[in-house]
């Protein structure tokens, strides 16, 4: 009878363990890379003037991120307290990243973002940070150095020349192009590619390459149509949902 309690004992403490790894590694920064940056604008008519919507736009990103063997799929709108994603977060590009519930925080050098996970889903491996994108992301967690200028006995140290002005570097090309999804009926959710990006109107940027768009309505058929991109390229596409 003991060596039985033991033997239950056991396989507990395993258990337990192994639910305390799992959610350590929810919980502490990890590396990943970015797979796909969507970007979707959606209008809702605020009020009405002499038979006129005032729309207001809406923005919304959609970021896929690749860890471990897993993506996860995050979004957020765009607000006081959130702006654009950093130019640079292209796919490949390395982030560190924290999962804490439904929560997705991004870190880089230049941007910190918090988004709502929407999806997670498994995937092959992911490609290896290298020591160089580790180094610059381990400067992330480095403190302020906010005694430079002064010695340990407290005298100043000469003043650094100021740094020259540098001119602002030139506007980045265009890497996308944009489709204005309408419908019929109005406010039907849009799907590009599997993912959700809002509902109609909606102005969307996509990367070049071929898309699959999905619009449904709760009560209609759904619409499909399948689309080449090219960058710089203002399509439009008007769904017309009938009833189920």
């Amino acid at each position: 009878m003991k060596r039985v309690l033991f033997i239950v004992f056991a396989f507990a403490l395993i258990g337990i363990g192994a639910c305390i790894r799992f959610a350590g590694a929810e919980s502490l920064w990890q590396y990943g890379r970015i797979v796909a940056v969507k970007k979707s604008v959606t209008s809702t008519t605020k009020a009405w003037v002499v038979n006129t919507p005032l729309d207001e736009e809406h923005t919304q990103y959609t970021i896929s991120v690749h860890v471990q063997d897993r993506i996860i799929v995050g979004s957020y709108e765009i607000s006081a307290a959130q702006s654009e994603p950093p130019t640079e977060w292209t796919p490949g590009s390395a982030v560190k990243l924290e999962v804490s519930g439904d929560s997705l925080y991004l870190r880089s050098a230049t941007r910190s973002l918090r988004l709502h996970i929407t999806q997670r889903k498994t995937a092959g491996p992911m490609q290896a940070v290298t020591p160089e994108e580790k180094k610059q992301l381990s400067e992330l967690d480095a403190p302020p150095q906010s005694m430079i200028g002064f010695s340990k006995t407290g005298e100043d140290k000469a003043a650094a020349p100021e740094p020259v002005p540098q001119p602002s570097p030139p506007p980045p090309a265009p890497s996308t192009g944009t489709v204005t999804v309408r419908s019929t009926p109005y406010l039907s959710e849009v799907f590009v590619d599997g993912d959700s990006m809002g509902y109609t109107p909606a102005k969307i940027a996509l990367g070049p390459g071929r898309h699959s768009f999905r619009v449904e309505k709760l009560g209609y058929r759904a619409w499909t149509k399948e689309m080449t991109i090219t960058v710089g390229s203002e399509l439009t596409l008007d769904a017309t949902l009938g009833k189920q």
